[in-house]
């Protein structure tokens, strides 16, 4: 993981694959700092989740495949056009399609930073502030300095502003914004 530590672009083939914690699937971890941790997960048919005490999650498809999510007793179907926001502490089952499915998965240390997220589809060329902590491509073709992004691909904050050029791309945006729990130092 150290060695993904400078990059600012990263994508799911960078980074290498990790059990889960509960042993029961496998995670790439595309860039992890204090507040934060951003990886591409796997899912297949039905897999309970780990439980996280003192994080929030936010869980976006990769795929347009079926994705049930019962949190906490509650069913939800999750698609990559909204994803799902939830507590680390709720207990989480994935039901996915028998082909699996890949998620985007994003775990916020609660009281260190607030997430928040949104999906947007867009052609053409995409400017990314390089004040914006996160921006992952979930689907469609698109490039960054002439680099091909597959889906999965990570743009984190960076010292310069950065462009995607893309046709058709269904792309999600995380901003974490420091929390007013977060101890003053």
């Amino acid at each position: 993981m150290s060695e993904l530590a400078d990059l600012d672009v990263v994508t799911p083939t960078d980074a290498s694959p990790e059990s889960w914690a509960n042993g029961l699937g496998v995670t790439r971890v595309l860039a992890k700092r204090l507040a934060w941790r951003l990886s591409i997960a796997e899912l297949r048919g039905r897999m309970p989740f780990s439980a996280f005490p003192g994080i929030d999650r936010v869980l976006i498809p990769l795929s347009a495949a079926t994705l049930a999510l019962t949190v906490d007793g509650v069913e939800r179907r999750v698609t990559r056009e909204r994803g799902i926001r939830f507590r680390g502490e709720a207990r989480v089952v994935a039901t996915a399609d028998r082909g699996g499915v890949s998620v985007v998965n994003l775990m916020v240390k609660r009281g260190l930073a607030e997430p928040t997220y949104r999906v947007e589809l867009h052609h053409g060329t995409v400017r990314i502030d390089p004040a914006a902590t996160l921006t992952v491509l979930l689907a469609g073709t698109a490039t960054v300095d002439d680099l091909p992004l597959p889906p999965g691909s990570a743009l984190l904050q960076g010292p310069r502003e950065r462009r995607i050029s893309c046709d058709r791309a269904l792309i999600a945006r995380f901003d974490l914004s420091p929390s007013g729990d977060a101890p003053n130092n």
